[in-house]
Parts: structure tokens; sequence; C-alpha cells
């Protein structure tokens, strides 16, 4: 006995030990559930079941069910958004917040997630940066400017004769016509040459005195030398009869 599917849109007609099976596999307008990998179960009709996944069904980020991790192994937040199979392609690349992505700095190989990488840029070492003391060099980075401080012509460095006693400061760039003033040293060195023969007197001053304490203390020494022989000397014949006793 011939049948004919239950749905009108359905062309189909066969026989009873085949009607099952042409609804369950075949019957393209036969309401299957929604299954699979972020399936949503809802009840689509088979043929109409390609749109509703690619279009329909909202499906949960891939990040949602595992921790993203930075370069550094730093554990990360959960992505909850749901989207159709359509756009979610779309979202991983352009949009999810835990999608990895690389410093954009030159030759730094730091990656981690979108939201975690405003913090990094902050303080990535090749980040490019500018003089603070507006020397205008090239290809500064932030790593690079301890350094750089060293070598800035605009860096105030102290004057080359401080330790005569010149207080000049100017620009490294500058110093150089400073320290060439023979005049302003000139008064630096006669300055520091009073002070050092004011310390040289001083110094002379205290090792006089130096000297007179420590003859002073040789005497004492040689009256405590003289002391002690006097008593030594007292001593002995008492040793001597003690001996002498303890033997008996």
């Amino acid at each position: 006995l011939d049948m004919i599917c239950l749905h009108d849109e359905c062309t189909w007609k066969g026989t009873c030990g085949r009607f099952d099976s042409h609804l369950d596999k075949d019957c393209p307008h036969e309401p299957i559930e929604c299954t699979g990998e972020g399936g949503c179960g809802a009840r689509v009709p088979r043929r109409e079941m390609a749109t509703h996944q690619q279009f329909v069904c909202l499906q949960s980020c891939p990040n949602s069910k595992i921790k993203a991790q930075g370069s550094d192994g730093e554990t990360l937040d959960t992505c909850d958004v749901r989207l159709s199979r359509n756009d979610l392609i779309d979202h991983l690349i352009n949009h999810c917040k835990l999608r990895l992505i690389h410093c954009p700095h030159p030759s730094c190989e730091y990656s981690t997630a979108y939201n975690r990488m405003p913090a990094h840029v902050e303080v990535c070492p090749l980040a490019p940066v500018s003089c603070p003391r507006q020397c205008n060099a090239p290809n500064l980075t932030r790593g690079c400017l301890v350094a750089h401080k060293g070598d800035c012509p605009n860096e105030p460095v102290p004057c080359v004769h401080a330790p005569l006693g010149c207080s000049h400061v100017a620009p490294r760039g500058q110093i150089g016509q400073h320290e060439q003033d023979i005049g302003v040293h000139f008064v630096a060195l006669s300055k520091a040459f009073v002070q050092l023969q004011q310390s040289h007197g001083q110094l002379i001053g205290q090792l006089q005195e130096g000297q007179q304490a420590f003859v002073q203390l040789q005497e004492r020494l040689k009256a405590v030398e003289a002391r002690l022989e006097d008593h030594t000397t007292l001593l002995q014949p008492l040793v001597l009869e003690a001996k002498a006793k303890a033997e008996a």
C-alpha cells in the first residue's frame, strides 16, 4: 500500500515500511532538533536547518569554555558573548575581548588578550618615546631612556672642575664652553688653593698635637716599667724565703 508524507509540501510517496525512515532521515519538511556543538535545541524543518545554524542559532564564543592565557602565562577572563555562527568568526577575529593580539610596538614580541593589552602598552620597554629634555634624538624607546640620559646633550651636568669649587651646572652640550673659561676657573682654583692651605695648616697642627701626646705616652710607659722593676726587686727575697720553707 502506497503512502504519502504527512507534510503537504512534500511529494514523497512510498510503502508503509519506508514511511518512518523517510520522516527520520529524508523528509526536508520534517522538524528536527538543532543539536551538535553549540546547538540550541530548537526544532526546525530539515531543509532549513543549515540556514538556522548559520544565521539564527546563537552559539557561545569559544572563549567562554576556556580561559585564555597571555604570552606571560597569566589567566584572563572568559567571553560570555553568544552569536550566530555566521557572526562568530568575525567576533573572534575583530571583536572578542579575549582575542589574542600582539603588542603594536615594533620588535616587541609580547602578546596577550585584547582587553589586557592597554596595561602592557603603558609600560612596554619598546614603546617609542621622546626625550624628556627635548633633544630630538631619533628612535628612542622607553627602555633606553636611562642610558640616553648619560648622552643627552640637554641633560644638566656639573662642571668638571666642581671638585675645585665650581658650582656651575649647564646642559651637557654647552658645559664644554664654560669649562674652557680660564678666568672663571682661575678664581675658583685660587679659592680652592687657599682652602687647601688652611686645611693643610690644620692638619699640621693636629699632627703636632698627636706627636706631643705620643711622647707623653712614652714617658708614662717608661715610668710604669720602672715601678714594675722596683716591685719585682722587692718581691724577690720573699719569693726565695717562701720557696726555702716549702722545701724544708
